[in-house]
Formats: C-alpha cells, sequence, structure tokens
C-alpha cells in the first residue's frame, strides 16, 4: 500500500484536531400522532471541545424558544447562549414544536422529548436524568410544565415572561426553580407573581425577580441571571454527571435574602434580613447568583 506524503499526514492531523474542538448544530426527528409535528423536529448543539471518553457524562439544557420557533436560531453559532454552553460544556437541544399545546407534556410533547434525548444519548456521552430547562414567552410555558412533569428528571428549570405554570405542589420540593418576568408585561407579571406566592405556601421555594418598566421582552439582566443560577445548579450537582450516581434533591438554600421591594441583598442570617416580609423574601444560595439578582444592601 502506498504511503501518503508526510505533509498530508500534518494536514488530517490539524484536521482532526480541528474537529475536535469545534461545536456544531445538527437536527433530529421524532415519530409523533400529531397534527403539525409529525415528525417533531429537534435541533441540537455539541459544545466545543467535546470528548467522547470523558468519565463525566455532559449536561443538557433544554431551550425553548418563543411560540412555535423552529429552534434553528437557538443553535447558531456565535449567540450568546451558545458561547455560554461552550464555555461550560453543556450540549443545547432546542425543540422546534408547532402548535398541537406542545407546551403540554402530557399529551405527547414529552414523551417526544424524551425520546429525542435517548436518541441523543446513543450518539453522545450526556446526562438525560437530570435536565435544565430553559424557556421565554410561550418556552417558557414548556421550561416549568416540563419540569412538573418529571420532576425527577429536573435539575434545574427557568421561566421567563411566563403566562401559564404548573400547579404548584409539594412534589416540587427539592427542583430549584427561577421566575422571572417584566412589570410592565402586566398579565404575566401577575401570574407569575401569584405563581411564586403559592409554590411557597407548599414548600417550595422559588426564586423570583421583577424587572421595571419592562414589557414582554427579555431583559440583558435576566438573561444573566439564568445563567447564573443554571450554572450554580449544575457545580452543585456534579455528581449527576457520573455514570450510574446523583446528587438527589438540593433545593434552595439561602447563603444570602434578597428584598424585592428594594432589590437589595442581605446575609441570610442577619437581623435585617430576618426583618424583611415574607412576601418580599427572595432566598438566593450563593454570592453569584445575589450579584445578578440585585445589589448589596450598604
Amino acid at each position: 500500500m502506498k504511503k501518503l506524503p508526510k505533509q498530508l499526514l500534518i494536514l488530517f492531523g490539524f484536521f482532526g484536531l480541528f474537529l475536535a474542538f469545534t461545536s456544531h448544530a445538527e437536527t433530529l426527528t421524532v415519530k409523533t400522532k400529531t397534527t403539525n409535528n409529525n415528525p417533531a423536529i429537534f435541533q441540537y448543539r455539541v459544545p466545543r471541545g467535546y470528548d467522547a471518553k470523558r468519565k463525566e457524562r455532559y449536561r443538557v439544557l433544554v431551550f425553548f424558544g418563543g411560540r412555535n420557533t423552529n429552534g434553528a436560531d437557538l443553535v447558531k453559532e456565535n449567540t450568546s447562549w451558545v458561547k455560554w454552553a461552550d464555555e461550560h460544556g453543556f450540549f443545547i437541544i432546542a425543540p422546534g414544536f408547532q402548535d398541537d399545546k406542545y407546551w403540554d407534556p402530557e399529551a405527547w410533547s414529552g414523551k417526544a422529548l424524551i425520546n429525542a434525548l435517548r436518541i441523543l444519548r446513543r450518539r453522545y456521552n450526556i446526562c438525560t436524568n437530570k435536565l435544565l430547562y430553559y424557556g421565554y414567552s410561550a418556552g417558557s410555558q414548556a421550561a416549568n410544565l416540563f419540569a412538573a412533569w418529571r420532576p425527577d428528571l429536573t435539575r434545574a428549570w427557568v421561566s421567563h415572561a411566563c403566562g401559564v405554570f404548573h400547579e404548584p405542589s409539594s412534589k416540587m420540593r427539592g427542583v430549584p426553580g427561577l421566575v422571572t418576568c417584566g412589570d410592565a408585561d402586566k398579565a404575566r407579571y401577575i401570574i407569575s407573581r401569584s405563581f411564586v406566592e403559592n409554590s411557597r405556601k407548599k414548600g417550595v421555594d422559588i426564586i423570583w425577580k421583577s424587572y421595571p418598566n419592562h414589557p414582554h421582552n427579555v431583559p440583558t439582566e435576566s438573561v444573566r441571571l439564568a445563567r447564573a443560577f443554571l450554572l450554580h445548579y449544575h457545580n452543585a450537582s456534579r455528581s449527576d454527571l457520573l455514570p450510574d450516581q446523583s446528587t438527589g434533591k438540593i433545593g434552595i438554600v439561602p447563603k444570602f435574602i434578597g428584598d424585592d421591594q428594594e432589590g437589595v441583598y442581605y446575609p441570610a442570617d442577619s437581623p435585617k434580613a430576618r426583618n424583611i416580609l415574607v412576601v418580599d423574601r427572595v432566598p438566593l444560595p450563593s454570592r453569584e447568583i445575589a450579584n445578578a439578582w440585585g445589589k448589596p444592601a450598604k
């Protein structure tokens, strides 16, 4: 067999190294019995530097965009979410669901996501039993409804500008949630605030943050908070990523307490923190989350 020139071998070596450190987006499909989602389409992105032989599995972020998004824009190269996911080694899977009440996972979309993750797990070394969820607008409905549908498969979830929530239940204890909304998005603001209060009555701690004068949009500050929140619970439960292991339920253990009225936070054990009205108390489990949520009190 004729040997390849040395220069060509070097070129192939550099090309292989380039592939190893390049992230990429792909599409997969899942058959369903729906009118508008047969097949259901999922976009996913492999993080830069993916290592199939790594002992620790890769975390998956399920990203729900606005109503009837095709998911493609959520996994594009050089978007801020993709850069962040690459930095921390997260896979992103973005459902491209269309109508058929896709935000209700019990009907069909939950099974479709589970099947998509099963396919993805055959291809890549990912963790599918402790997922992160993020969604905004109609996607925020899916983010919390999917988490409540299978809390056993959820590590943490975020809903921004949400109009439909699951019924608050004690089964969500130990499944950290973050709810954010602009206060000028009046109907969703009222719904979101009511959900947080009703969840707390069930013993479920939810981090809450509103953004003054913001209508139905996604403030940069809300994205910063969401990422700090998701990263905190990813790092706090790294044993999830080891074969046949899980950190179990975590919940929100506050190191700081935010005052929702003032937008400032205090150490959890301080007298001023204890004096915040219950309805305005926001549990903050880390300095990073606290700084993304508000400002330290002077």
